[in-house]
């Protein structure tokens, strides 16, 4: 103990080691010299337990410690975030490891690549995503999509991400799987994204009656990681196509948080995108075309909303500021294209009588059925 751990650079952290039999009574603290204490990552370990952090120069990083007594082992993890002020641009294509909520509702893309996928043919971008997605939060380079195992009709949930699951577009048999897809897999190949495939059909007993469809196999390709890398937002999770992620300390205030920001539309539906900074919210939302600083959605007592009028396929850069003065929180918020002049002025502002004076910076996304990006991130103290 701790199990975990969020740390600051300069920071040291006493581990201990507590013992229980096998009824689950805890018995006491193991005594220094029967604890051996492994380190994974970045700062050092002494032979007390006394855990030292990196310095800042390691950035948001993350580490792991065991500890061994008599053949037992636990672990412990730990997350070094530095002291402001931060920036992410994501072409190292990970999503930062330190952040929590944000794997697996969250995949890194490259932003070029997407785009020229979709520019031959829409679908082959939808695919990249789809296809990223399972190799990523699927730990390995090999995707698997069929209907075997009931609960996991993986070939069903890829064909609905397509809008091909209707009895009229549904393929249900390998020729027709193949004249829809192989196409578009020979697309993503000419792009290293995948190196082969395998077609192949699976069955199974339903109530007696045999069941069967389409199996297709990928295989991931070695694409370089020279593109513009982004973070997408994806919206194939079964549960959190609406959710938060934060980056950091929940003790930060009076600071600001920037993105560039992107909604893939796909001609009639369009995600909510947006940042927070102090427990405040800046949502960009797509259906309601509007702009709107919040503290908590089920009750929005003090929330602020203006019209407004933007589109998908398009990059803008939101920014949030939360400051406290006089025993108000101040929040104000602008947008605008990216790669346009920074407004002088806010687009909207919004006050909050029972401030929240401190909260971690992170993100808000909907993704309901579609993808939203984030590039280009800033934190940055007042």
């Amino acid at each position: 103990m701790p199990v975990e751990s969020l740390l600051s650079p300069g920071l040291k952290q006493q581990f201990q080691v507590r013992l229980f039999n096998k009824n689950g009574q805890y018995l006491g603290l193991a005594k220094a010299e029967d604890v051996k204490y492994e380190l994974k990552g970045p700062g050092s370990i002494d032979e007390t337990g006394k855990y030292t952090t990196p310095g800042p120069e390691a950035g948001h990083v993350a580490a792991s410690v065991s500890a061994e007594v008599k053949g037992l082992k636990a672990d412990a993890k730990m997350r070094i975030v530095p002291k402001l002020n931060w920036t992410f641009d994501f072409d190292d294509m990970q999503v930062p490891i330190t952040w929590i909520g944000a794997r697996y509702r969250h995949i890194p893309l490259d932003f070029d690549l997407f785009e020229t996928l979709r520019a031959k043919d829409p679908k082959a971008g939808g695919l990249y995503i789809y296809l990223n997605t399972a190799f990523t939060n699927g730990g390995k380079p090999t995707a698997t999509l069929d209907d075997s195992v009931p609960g996991r009709e993986t070939w069903t949930d890829m064909l609905r991400y397509f809008d091909l699951d209707g009895a009229q577009t549904k393929p249900t048999t390998v020729d027709a799987a193949k004249a829809i897809f192989d196409p578009l897999l020979e697309t993503l190949k000419a792009e290293n994204v995948v190196t082969d495939w395998k077609w192949d059909e699976w069955s199974r007993e339903v109530g007696g009656t045999t069941i069967s469809g389409p199996k297709l196999t990928v295989n991931q390709g070695k694409r370089e990681k020279n593109g513009n890398g982004v973070l997408c937002k994806i919206s194939t999770i079964p549960k959190g196509t609406r959710s938060q992620a934060w980056m950091g300390q929940t003790g930060y205030g009076n600071y600001s948080i920037q993105s560039d920001v992107y909604a893939i539309s796909d001609g009639t539906r369009l995600a909510d995108v947006g940042l927070i900074a102090q427990r405040y919210t800046i949502d960009l939302m797509g259906e309601a075309q509007q702009m709107q600083i919040r503290t908590w959605p089920p009750v929005l007592r003090m929330a602020q909303s203006k019209g407004l009028k933007w589109e998908g396929n398009t990059w803008y850069t939101i920014k949030l500021e939360a400051s406290t003065e006089d025993g108000k929180a101040i929040l104000k918020g602008k947008i605008w294209k990216r790669g346009e002049e920074e407004p002088a002025e806010w687009f909207m502002e919004a006050v909050d009588e029972a401030p929240n004076t401190i909260g971690s910076p992170g993100l808000y996304g909907n993704a309901k059925g579609v993808e939203l990006l984030y590039d280009n991130l800033t934190v940055t103290k007042n």
